[in-house]
């Protein structure tokens, strides 16, 4: 087992370096399959010693080699967080089919919160791709199809349908890429984790906004990317939603 937990982990460093190059170009309309990496400063071209995850960064003291410009640690802190949480879907989930659609889940939401969180929006190629696995888990979950069927579309249509509401009520305070990336997250999930890791999402928000409100360095009127708030909640309810749920059933004696 401590085997294939250090090769998920890095799969996953290995999948964060390429994760990088998708939140850098997609927002920029290239490609991330094709093209050579380079320095966003100077444009230099960069050789394969100076793309190694996470070691590069380091022995290159955060500094392109080139230029001395500082490198963003965004791309040792993807690379490593991603080999950390590849590792720990094998350590709680096992090592079949359903980890494998759970990291690969975990990919694009982290994608679509790095994006969302520097640009304010979430591709749709995005939420298309995790409903896409929602699909595939559905059909690999051998249990009974139509309890399931439904279990994950009452979780489509929460999720997508409160955030469509709440869109509405508030004049379009609620992105619509917002909408579509957790009606996609609710069907992969199902009720009644979808809904959960949604609420969660903005019970984090509001622990992070509140300080910034009261000491007045934020204004309510202030754009806010939910996408890195779902996104912790949907990894923690992944991870430990069973956990979670009986510990607070238990407080209610339940």
């Amino acid at each position: 087992m401590k085997l294939f937990i250090l090769l998920y982990g890095i799969a996953g460093i290995l999948t964060g370096s390429f994760l990088n190059v998708c939140i850098l170009r997609i927002p920029e309309g290239r490609s991330f399959i094709s093209g050579r990496s380079a320095c966003p400063v100077c444009g230099r071209t960069l050789r394969a010693l100076e793309l190694v995850p996470v070691l590069s960064w380091l022995f290159l003291g955060g500094k392109c080699r080139w230029c001395r410009a500082n490198i963003s640690i965004q791309y040792p802190a993807v690379e490593l967080g991603m080999g950390i949480l590849f590792s720990l879907i094998c350590f709680f989930r096992g090592t079949g089919f359903r980890s494998v659609i759970l990291c690969a889940f975990f990919s694009l939401i982290i994608t679509a919160a790095f994006i969302d969180g520097r640009h304010f929006y979430i591709p749709d190629g995005l939420s298309l791709l995790v409903l896409i696995l929602g699909i595939v888990g559905f059909f690999a979950d051998h249990g009974r199809f139509w309890p399931e069927f439904l279990r994950r579309m009452a979780g489509l249509v929460i999720c997508g349908g409160g955030l469509w509401l709440l869109r509405i009520l508030t004049g379009g305070g609620i992105g619509l890429g917002d909408v579509k990336m957790m009606a996609a997250c609710g069907f992969f999930l199902g009720w009644p984790h979808g809904f959960c890791a949604m609420a969660a999402g903005y019970v984090l928000a509001s622990v992070f906004c509140l300080p910034l409100l009261l000491s007045g360095r934020a204004d309510p009127k202030d754009r806010l990317p939910m996408m890195p708030f779902f996104t912790a909640a949907l990894i923690t309810t992944v991870l430990f939603g069973n956990e979670l749920g009986q510990w607070y059933m238990g407080l209610w004696g339940l």
